[in-house]
């Protein structure tokens, strides 16, 4: 068995809490919670506007030094001045930006953040977010901004993508009918293009396919720029999976090591491929990579919040002894419990009695459904299912 998954240096941890420290300072502020894992810090002020302190960038500029600098950088960024106040004024700056699902759901003395932050699920365990970008910091759309402002999310998300159509029609220009392999890099270092949201510009990757001619990779390591790959061939796929690990280990806000492409329709989807193919084993770790990811962060968030009975299970990471990874949660019997999408459901009984069996298996047999609001998924289940169905179950447990 092995978890997946980084944390932060205590150097980095250090500079968050002290940046924390001076938000809270603040008369203007009601709460403030520095969230390690997104390197964050999000505040509520006492006039209920909620808003995310990026501290990435603050760390790289500052180089991670505590100064008069970082306090004063800090003073700006609070309550920048340069903020819009009005829908006019904000339209043009809103950006769309892909995190991994969850991001942002926190509580802030009471106040849940998935009622704060707008998103919705993009891709499986990616969720697209909306930014005001400003000239010093970007500030998440909150669902508070949206009824100040007097428009729906669908209005927020489709000026959002309409704002990168110039980006998206120059960078088009960069896509040509090729022989043999050609990857283009798409950088951005400062975070101030956004070519990295251009995935989620509809039509962006096809039209990239019908400009190369041929059926586009794409890969997303980290939160800013991203990597597109024409004429792949299975074996150069093994070394692109390579690169891919290798860019999400080096990036500050690791997204996903997965491969994405473009279905029949020219839908953004995950690339998937046989369980023959050289990468297929490249591509199951990144696929569980990014699942364990996103649930991890859920299950730790669900586990604070709830103040009820509910389990909350874990997705787990495993190794069988073929060597391949698969994932697994538990199903206890006798308390509701929401559990995670898993290769595995390992039934726990009362007497002892403990087996895993397929998750499609499972649902042959018994209805799951996605309890509603939750991503990524979750599915509610209580007692186990009756003693006859669990027979049929065990015979199939592996």
């Amino acid at each position: 068995m092995s978890f997946l998954g980084g944390v932060f240096g205590s150097g980095r941890n250090r500079f968050g809490k002290k940046v924390l420290e001076q938000v809270l300072g603040y008369d203007a502020v009601e709460s403030a919670r520095f969230d390690a894992e997104a390197y964050e810090i999000a505040y509520v002020l006492k006039n209920g506007y909620a808003a995310k302190l990026n501290l990435d960038t603050l760390y790289r500029r500052f180089d991670g030094k505590i100064d008069a600098g970082l306090f004063e950088a800090v003073d700006a960024l609070l309550l920048p001045p340069d903020a819009p106040a009005g829908w006019e004024q904000v339209a043009p700056r809103l950006r769309p930006v892909l995190r991994k699902a969850g991001y942002g759901a926190v509580r802030l003395d009471g106040v849940d953040g998935r009622d704060l932050v707008l998103a919705r699920p993009a891709l499986p365990y990616l969720s697209e977010l909306v930014v005001i970008d400003l000239p010093s910091t970007v500030q998440f759309v909150t669902r508070q901004d949206l009824s100040r402002w007097g428009v729906d999310a669908e209005t927020v998300y489709s000026i959002a993508h309409a704002n990168l159509t110039d980006l998206a029609m120059n960078t088009l220009e960069a896509f040509e009918p090729v022989t043999g392999v050609r990857v283009l890099e798409f950088a951005d270092d400062d975070g101030e293009s956004y070519v990295g949201s251009l995935p989620l510009v509809a039509g962006w990757l096809a039209g990239a396919a019908v400009r190369s001619e041929t059926r586009p990779l794409l890969f997303l390591p980290g939160h800013l720029g991203m990597f597109v790959v024409l004429g792949a061939t299975p074996e150069i796929l093994v070394q692109l999976m390579h690169l891919a690990e290798e860019r999400y280990e080096a990036a500050l806000r690791p997204l996903s090591t997965v491969p994405y492409t473009i279905d029949d329709d020219g839908e953004l989807v995950p690339y998937r491929v046989d369980s023959d193919h050289p990468a297929y084993a490249a591509i199951r770790h990144a696929e569980i990579q990014l699942a364990v990811s996103a649930y991890r962060a859920q299950t730790e968030r669900l586990r604070a919040e709830r103040e009820d009975e509910t389990g909350i299970p874990e997705l787990l990471h495993l190794r069988n002894p073929d060597g391949t990874e698969t994932t697994m949660t538990s199903w206890p019997d006798g308390t509701p419990n929401l559990l995670p999408r898993a290769h595995y459901i390992c039934f726990v009984a009362h007497d002892g009695d403990v087996f895993r069996v397929a998750w499609d298996e499972v649902t042959r047999l018994v209805p799951l459904d996605p309890a509603p609001d939750y991503d990524p998924p979750r599915y509610r289940v209580h007692d186990h299912p009756p003693a006859e169905i669990m027979t049929q179950l065990r015979a199939l447990a592996s």
